[in-house]
């Protein structure tokens, strides 16, 4: 039996584009209703009772966290669409089982879809507390990674270097533990505070205080605390030696 999804879009071209390619890529998924409002959707939700919402966050008449707030369906799964990548970071640092940056694609499309497939369904009361925190002041001192079973917590503090690996990276934490999350490493660097992390290297994400050691050489190499050694690119080593107060 097909999966119910409700559309919210305020751009009528965007909506009848992701019914389009869910229609030709996801055929598990059956669209109920699309919406181009906070009102409609409030309607559509209620009266279809949906698995999957896929959720515009900014509409004329308000934003697609409204629609969260009024809805009286108690468990329903949300993606996010937005054009805005402001937007799509603050949905995964709350939580959100996944968000798709506009003009999605159909791969993007498929993964989450496939996501929120393995996840039980959010419950409203569970949903209105990640709006809360939304509406928190951004913190860094730690940040939420998606993994196979749910998502785990880590505080920057305990994060030792991250690396790339085509769409994935590589979390290598003070336990000597690695997770790998579906995740670019420049949507994990947008995560981390800034004046702790720096990207010494296009594949290679380091955390400044645990650094041992620099050793010289064309870009040179970093020696952590765990003794790993990273990479340093020509181009990084400006950046880096400010961000260490050292000199050439």
């Amino acid at each position: 039996m097909a999966l119910q999804v409700v559309i919210v879009d305020d751009e009528m071209h965007g909506s009848e584009s992701l019914a389009l390619m869910i229609r030709e890529f996801c055929p598990e998924l059956e669209i109920a209703a699309m919406a181009s409002g906070v009102k409609q959707a409030v309607e559509m939700i209620d009266l279809h009772n949906p698995a999957i919402v896929f959720l515009d966050i900014e509409m004329p008449d308000g934003s697609g966290f409204e629609v969260i707030e009024r809805t009286k369906n108690i468990a329903y799964h949300v993606i996010f669409t937005t054009a805005y990548e402001q937007y799509a970071l603050k949905a995964l640092k709350i939580n959100a089982l996944d968000y798709l940056l506009k003009p999605i694609s159909a791969d993007e499309l498929m993964a989450a879809v496939k996501k929120v497939s393995k996840i039980e369904p959010r419950f409203k009361s569970e949903l209105e507390h990640l709006l809360s925190r939304l509406r928190e002041p951004a913190r860094r001192d730690n940040i939420t990674l998606p993994c196979q079973d749910g998502f785990v917590l880590i505080e920057t503090v305990n994060i030792l270097r991250m690396e790339a690996d085509s769409n994935y990276t590589h979390v290598y934490t003070n336990d000597q533990k690695k997770l790998t999350v579906s995740k670019t490493l420049k949507e994990l660097e947008n995560l981390v505070p800034p004046e702790n992390f720096l990207r010494v290297h296009s594949a290679h994400l380091v955390n400044l205080n645990k650094v041992e050691k620099y050793i010289k050489g064309d870009g040179g190499y970093l020696v952590l605390t765990d003794m790993t050694t990273v990479p340093v690119s020509r181009a990084n080593k400006s950046a880096l030696f400010q961000k260490l107060n050292l000199k050439f």
